[in-house]
């Protein structure tokens, strides 16, 4: 017994010692990447996806950002992107680009097959185009997938997303930022319903 647990061990540190992947974080500012963070590996985790924005929600301090990170497995990379949500600051709804799991909610709406052209639109405007935002620096993106989603279904909204801005980042050779929100609240606003006129 005490050979298998000692080989299973050698095992499990040559794995680490093997595992040579690129981690790659969004966004790429030093001072939030030397911060400690909480993870929450998508690959693994068994909370929802308004399970894993109030995780977030509850980590928040006066930065606007919280302290955790969403991690996943992309190949031969490991991404981690330090998740965001709306705190007390303002942001200019045009600055925003909400993505869904299969859609992308701007103009009247593109399918998630568009994300790279309308990703790319979004960063680039800089200011032209009225419903786009004013600058790169300011050009942010929301995530507002169903509550109930998983982790799984997280990262597959994410990894298209973030190849996007990476082939968008090396085709353009600048330093633009991918910031990325988590929200959910547009799922439970609810209107009120009219009262009731009784004659």
């Amino acid at each position: 017994m005490k050979k298998i647990i000692f080989v299973s061990l050698i095992i499990l540190f040559l794995n680490c010692e093997n595992d040579s992947r690129e981690i790659r974080y969004y966004p790429t500012d030093n001072e939030l990447i030397n911060q400690n963070h909480e993870l929450i590996d998508l690959d693994t985790t068994k909370l929802n996806f308004r399970q894993i924005t109030d995780s977030i929600d509850d980590g928040y301090f006066d930065n606007d950002y919280g302290n955790m990170i969403v991690e996943f497995d992309d190949g031969k990379i490991k991404k981690r992107i330090i998740a965001y949500f709306y705190g007390s600051g303002l942001i200019k709804r045009k600055n925003v680009l909400q993505i869904k799991s299969d859609s992308i909610l701007i103009d009247n709406g593109y399918p998630i097959s568009e994300l790279k052209r309308i990703l790319k639109r979004h960063y680039l405007n800089k200011g032209q185009n009225e419903i786009y935002s004013d600058s790169p620096s300011k050009a942010l993106v929301e995530v507002t997938i169903d509550t109930n989603k998983n982790g799984k279904q997280l990262k597959e909204v994410l990894t298209r997303i973030t190849r996007s801005f990476d082939d968008i980042k090396s085709e353009i050779r600048d330093s633009i930022q991918l910031r990325v929100f988590f929200d959910y609240s547009r799922q439970t606003t609810q209107i009120p319903l009219p009262p009731k006129i009784y004659d």
